[in-house]
């Protein structure tokens, strides 16, 4: 088991400032955390105001196995810490908050002038072919539910945000499911005169119908698909690094449901576009891990 600490640093910009002092050091942290110090700079203009940017920087442990800790596994520890202080700020200003840029990882090997580095692009990039338009669709005759699912699945495809890309296409999900027709019942007794009443099936069963019975998922599919929307929506989704990636896979289930289910309802043949296939490959999350070497400083 091999103990390092690194140092994460990146640049902020939120709607607040910082009173008395120029910069803000916490040092008594929660004991069970792998933080060991938290550093926040403003930035001061020529004026000596605060600009609304600052400096973070980051002092945290990391526990491994190998020697040399894999570095998806620094790579996450970091962005999760550095994002959880960013939602700190975001809850106590009441403001958004953003990162300007990536943050960097730096560990510095002890009693050495050998460093290694981890860095993350500025931007991402996800690159498809374009599609033949199916005009088609602008001599259905649309109603207001099937508007509705077309204006959810923009906004998800818009969204930058994989978790909130991924709220937005439960809502069109849920709108779909019960747009088709369910056998199953729910059938309430009363208790006293013995009296039944169907009811509509709640929706973990309109939503199993649709996916298995019209999309043709496996009961694999509907039980990720089922399971991640009540993480969402009852707080019990832990937004790590790791798990986001899980995210994505399941948001191109999502977005291929929505696309059969709406071609269904509308009359659109499933050899029509837009194709009824999983979007290609993402790249995420890739990054540079390098070591150097600071040359000494010669003395004349």
């Amino acid at each position: 088991m091999s103990t390092q600490i690194w140092e994460i640093e990146g640049e902020i910009i939120g709607n607040f400032f910082i009173k008395s002092v120029e910069e803000i050091k916490v040092t008594k942290l929660p004991k069970d955390l792998v933080v060991k110090e938290f550093l926040i700079s403003p930035e001061f203009n020529d004026k000596n105001e605060q600009t609304g940017r600052f400096k973070i920087k980051i002092i945290f442990k990391v526990e491994s196995k190998d020697e040399k800790p894999p570095p998806n596994l620094i790579a996450d520890i970091g962005r999760d810490i550095f994002n959880s202080y960013i939602d700190l700020l975001a809850f106590i200003s009441g403001n958004p908050v953003k990162m300007i840029n990536n943050p960097t990882l730096n560990y510095n090997y002890p009693g050495t002038n050998k460093y290694r580095c981890i860095t993350f692009p500025s931007q991402k990039a996800v690159v498809r072919p374009p599609v033949p338009l199916n005009t088609s669709i602008f001599r259905k005759n649309l109603e207001q539910k099937h508007n509705q699912i077309l204006a959810w699945f923009r906004k998800a495809l818009q969204e930058k945000d994989i978790i909130n890309s991924t709220i937005a296409l439960f809502i069109p999900l849920e709108i779909l499911a019960n747009k088709f027709h369910c056998k199953e019942k729910i059938i309430e007794r009363c208790e006293k005169c013995g009296y039944e009443k169907r009811t509509r099936p709640g929706m973990r069963i309109q939503i199993e119908n649709f996916l298995k019975n019209e999309i043709g998922y496996d009961n694999d599919q509907f039980l990720k698909i089922w399971e991640l929307r009540n993480d969402i929506f009852h707080g019990r989704l832990s937004m790590t690094l790791e798990q986001i990636r899980d995210l994505h896979s399941i948001k191109q289930e999502l977005t291929l449901a929505i696309i059969k289910g709406m071609k269904k309802i509308i009359g659109i043949d499933s050899s029509e576009f837009p194709k009824e296939e999983i979007p290609g490959p993402l790249f995420l999350n890739a990054f540079t891990d390098i070591e150097y070497t600071v040359p000494e400083k010669k003395i004349d």
